[in-house]
């Protein structure tokens, strides 16, 4: 499905945020009751095109005075099309189990202070035509914050599902990387700075991408499929799983590596006989110069696609230097 704030050929299925709140902060009180953590708790907010998800784990505590039962609440959804608010609140022991639609009232109170002053509070709302969606979003953690005192929001991580209506490529030379139209992206990334930074400024400090394919091309042939590697701030690369292609993608075992490094060191000036080397190291020598080999290509796509996501500038977020320019 299209997103205003992405370009047409990036379809987005879903995206996450989540962060630890430590233990016994207090998100909501009302009366008597406190809406707390009892432990450091992990809070998701999932986006999806016809619902917010709030989700805790372990569970928030619905803390009550004796003799009154204690309840958990696991999460709540918020459907856009009908604004209604569906949260799972369940008893957790005490011996006068009563209030339950009491707590579930202010669950939704919760999630209705969530999304205030945001056009998610209006329903029908349609996140995918939301243009300023990235604002929308910091607005909504800005009020997770600032609700009842608010817990500090100290990094994120952001997760991600998309496929790709198109192939995407770059190139450096004759060297390259081209993924495929169709293939599907899973994308976690750790997000550092205050809830104020995030939203101003955010910067990344890694990114683990699992994909169904991703081709490195060297010297003008296609040479490894990429399925899951990280990009570090700055475009420094580590690969953790790729798949020899061409030649050495039809040999077998430590021989199809043997082969994949010696296309990949070719003219390279790397003089090692790889046949006298075990298969560990021939591996881990394959990936070190398959992101050598990738990091000044993404660096370049990076550069030529900054304004890709409506509202941020991806050599900022990435760290990634504008051309003639030093990282900030």
């Amino acid at each position: 499905m299209a997103w205003c704030f992405l370009p047409s050929w990036i379809d987005l299925e879903s995206v996450s945020i989540s962060f630890e709140l430590p233990a016994r902060t207090v998100l909501k009180r009302a009366g008597v009751a406190t809406l707390a953590t009892s432990s450091a708790t992990a809070l998701r907010l999932t986006l999806a095109p016809a619902l917010l998800r709030v989700a805790f784990d372990p569970y928030l505590v619905i803390d009550l005075p004796p003799p009154l039962g204690d309840m958990g609440l696991q999460q709540v959804e918020y459907d856009f099309r009908s604004g209604a608010m569906a949260p799972n609140v369940f008893y957790t022991g005490g011996l006068v189990r009563m209030g339950k639609e009491s707590a579930e009232d202010e669950a939704r109170a919760f999630m209705r202070e969530l999304v205030t002053s945001t056009p998610m509070a209006i329903p029908p709302y349609d996140p995918t035509s939301d243009r300023d969606l990235v604002l929308t979003v910091r607005q909504v953690l800005s009020n997770l914050e600032s609700g009842s005192g608010g817990p500090p929001v100290r990094g994120a991580r952001v997760s991600a599902r998309v496929t790709l209506r198109e192939e995407i490529a770059g190139a450096v030379g004759p060297d390259g990387f081209r993924i495929p139209a169709g293939a599907t992206i899973d994308a976690s990334v750790d997000v550092e700075g205050t809830r104020e930074e995030i939203e101003t400024a955010p910067r990344v400090r890694r990114i683990e991408v699992d994909c169904s394919s991703a081709v490195l091309r060297k010297n003008g042939a296609d040479q490894a499929d990429l399925r899951r590697f990280v990009v570090m701030r700055g475009g420094d690369i580590v690969v953790e799983r790729a798949e020899p292609l061409g030649a050495a993608g039809q040999a077998a075992g430590v021989e199809s590596l043997v082969r994949l490094f010696g296309a990949l060191a070719a003219g390279g000036g790397v003089a090692l006989d790889a046949q006298r080397l075990g298969p560990s190291v021939v591996e881990g020598m394959v990936k070190e110069e398959i992101a050598r080999a990738l990091r000044p290509v993404l660096v370049e796509w990076v550069q030529q696609n900054a304004e890709i996501v409506a509202g941020m500038d991806l050599r900022e977020v990435l760290g990634i230097a504008a051309e003639g320019q030093a990282v900030a």
